[in-house]
């Protein structure tokens, strides 16, 4: 399975809030240029923000929370 990091500097859980509806997809936290884009779509029974995929143009199947920059599977 793939590895995604979020483009933004938040360490821990990121919660739904105070975070914008669409940020960038970086395929390595060391990698600045996004190679897709993440949407928020609502939260999670913890809070967490949940989002929704696209890299490199396709979508990711499943939901996703970010804990420490990386985008984690939703179960």
């Amino acid at each position: 399975m793939s590895r995604y990091f979020a483009h933004i500097s938040a360490a821990g859980p990121v919660r739904y809030g105070p975070v914008p509806g669409s940020i960038g997809v970086l395929d390595s936290p060391d990698h600045p240029m996004p190679i897709g884009m993440a949407n928020c779509t609502g939260w999670d029974r913890a809070g967490l923000a949940v989002w929704r995929l696209t890299v490199e143009g396709a979508d990711v199947p499943g939901r996703w929370v970010i804990v420490d920059r990386e985008f984690r599977l939703v179960e």
